[in-house]
């Protein structure tokens, strides 16, 4: 009798014991950092899209693995380095990745080159970084055929995802009158 009660006092304890650790709140977790910008817009894009976006844009005119097709585009990033730099259509299909992948690190707050606050608030900027994320993974998907009319058909998808921002935000000193870029317009 007296081994029976023991074991009812150890099983009454084992559960009161699983009853405790069961409802003790799970220890909370630092949340990470926030990001923060450590650019103004213009090196932002200058560093992240504008060569990747010419990347995709090269292969209208030029095979990444194949002869040149044209003379006709001064600019063609296959001609900053050796060729297995950018490793063929492996590369291009980085660079579309790339776009995609840094298409939110334009929502974040920071500066126009001009000291202007960059309008990542607006809903048409919004808009326009969500048609580069997608513009980025359609030209992976195009990428990944290795065929040059699939890659001159996205180039569309790519000219328009960028002229999204770039007709209100950026190429207003070609209006006339020329006014600021990054300056929300009604």
């Amino acid at each position: 009798m007296r081994t029976l009660r023991l074991w009812a006092v150890i099983v009454t304890c084992g559960t009161l014991a699983a009853a405790c650790n069961a409802s003790a709140p799970p220890a909370e977790e630092p949340a990470p950092p926030a990001p923060t910008s450590q650019m103004d817009m213009l090196r932002l894009m200058r560093a992240f899209p504008f060569p990747h976006a010419n990347v995709l844009f090269d292969t209208q005119t030029r095979d990444p693995e194949g002869e040149e097709k044209t003379e006709s585009m001064s600019f063609s990033v296959y001609r900053w380095m050796d060729a297995d730099t950018y490793a063929g259509w492996a590369g291009v299909e980085n660079s579309a990745l790339a776009l995609a992948e840094m298409a939110p690190l334009l929502l974040l707050p920071r500066a126009c080159s001009n000291g202007n606050p960059a309008p990542v608030d607006q809903e048409d900027w919004q808009t326009a970084v969500d048609g580069l994320i997608a513009a980025g993974e359609e030209g992976y998907a195009a990428a990944q055929t290795r065929n040059l009319d699939e890659m001159l058909a996205f180039s569309e998808t790519l000219t328009n995802a960028c002229a999204a921002c770039h007709g209100k935000y950026r190429d207003v000193d070609l209006e006339d009158p020329p006014r600021e870029r990054c300056v929300v317009s009604n």
